[in-house]
C-alpha cells in the first residue's frame, strides 16, 4: 500500500479533498481460474478468470472478467460482505490487479473509490458511494494527470464524442489522478428521485478515458440475493481506442458466496 495523497474531488462546482489510496496488494499474481465456471454454453465455451484476491476495509476484493472463446463478453469486480461491514470513515481510491485476460478489453487499470460523506455538487452526489473506476489508460499514465481546467474536453464536445445527454459544467475540471467526469442529466441524481446508481464517462485531455459506474452504498445495501440489477449504458458516438465497450452494467448480490458483484456487461468490440 502507499502512502495518502490530498486529492481533490470537483465534478462540477467546488472541490473536495479526499485521500488517495493506492493499493498493490501482497497476494501472487497468479490469474486464478476457479472450479466449475468453464461451462459449455450454447453460445460457446465460456471461462471466467479472476485477478488476485487483496484485502480491502476488512474484506476482499478481485477483478475479473468473461471469455467466450476467447472474446470477452463480461468484466468488472467483487467486493466481499467483511468490505462493506468495515468501511472506513475517510475516503480512499485502490487499484486492483487485473487477470491478464482483462487487458484483452482495451481495460488497463481498475480502481475502487469509498467516498464516505460524496462528492460535490452539493445535493447531488453528496451520499457515501462507491467509485468504479474502469481506465482505458495505464496507472502511470493516470498518474501524470494534474488536475485543473482541461481545454480538451470542449474538442470532445464539439466533435459529438459522447452521447448527447452528458455534460460537464460549468467548466471542464480534471480532478488529479483521475481526469474530467462527464455526468448523464438523465440519470435519476437529477430528478426527485435523487443519487441510487448512474454511469460516468470521463476523459484527459481531448480523449475518453475511463468508465465508471458510481454507487450509493444504500444501493448496495438494498441489493436482494440472486437479482440482478440490469441498466443500459448510453453509448459514445465516436470510438477513438478500439476495445470492448459496455452496452449495460449489472449489480448483484450473491449471498452463497458472500460478495457484491460490479459487472460491465454485453461487451462489444468498436473501432469507430
Amino acid at each position: 500500500m502507499k502512502n495518502v495523497l490530498t486529492q481533490t474531488k470537483g465534478l462540477f462546482l467546488a472541490p473536495l479533498v479526499f485521500a488517495l489510496l493506492f493499493f498493490t496488494g501482497c497476494e501472487s499474481q497468479e490469474e486464478v481460474v476457479p472450479d466449475g465456471l468453464n461451462q459449455n454454453l450454447a453460445k460457446g465455451m465460456s471461462s471466467t478468470y479472476y485477478g488476485p484476491t487483496t484485502s480491502l476495509w476488512g474484506g476482499t476484493s478481485r477483478t475479473w472478467v468473461e471469455m467466450v472463446n476467447g472474446h470477452p463478453t463480461a468484466m468488472g469486480l467483487e467486493i466481499s460482505e467483511e468490505t462493506l461491514m468495515n468501511l472506513p470513515h475517510m475516503p480512499g481510491e485502490y487499484f486492483l490487479k487485473l487477470p491478464g485476460q482483462l487487458h484483452a478489453t482495451g481495460i488497463k487499470a481498475v480502481t475502487i473509490g469509498w467516498n464516505p460523506d460524496g462528492h460535490d455538487p452539493e445535493g447531488v452526489y453528496t451520499l457515501p458511494h462507491f467509485d468504479f473506476h474502469f481506465y482505458m489508460i495505464t496507472q502511470s499514465q493516470i498518474m501524470k494527470i494534474s488536475g485543473g481546467l482541461d481545454a480538451g474536453a470542449y474538442d470532445l464536445m464539439e466533435r459529438g464524442v459522447l452521447p448527447p445527454t452528458y455534460v460537464f459544467g460549468p467548466a471542464p475540471f480534471a480532478v488529479p489522478h483521475m481526469g474530467v467526469h462527464w455526468s448523464d442529466i438523465t440519470s435519476p441524481e437529477f430528478s426527485p428521485a435523487g443519487f441510487s446508481k448512474t454511469f460516468i464517462y470521463g476523459s484527459n485531455k481531448d480523449k475518453v478515458t475511463f468508465l465508471e459506474p458510481m454507487i450509493t452504498l444504500a444501493y448496495m445495501q438494498s441489493l436482494q440475493d440472486g437479482m440482478p440489477v440490469w441498466s443500459n449504458i448510453p453509448q459514445l458516438n465516436i470510438v477513438e481506442d478500439p476495445g470492448y465497450y459496455p452496452t449495460s452494467y449489472t449489480l448483484e448480490y450473491d449471498a452463497d458466496r458472500g460478495v457484491y458483484i460490479i459487472a460491465l456487461t454485453g461487451l462489444t468490440f468498436r473501432n469507430k
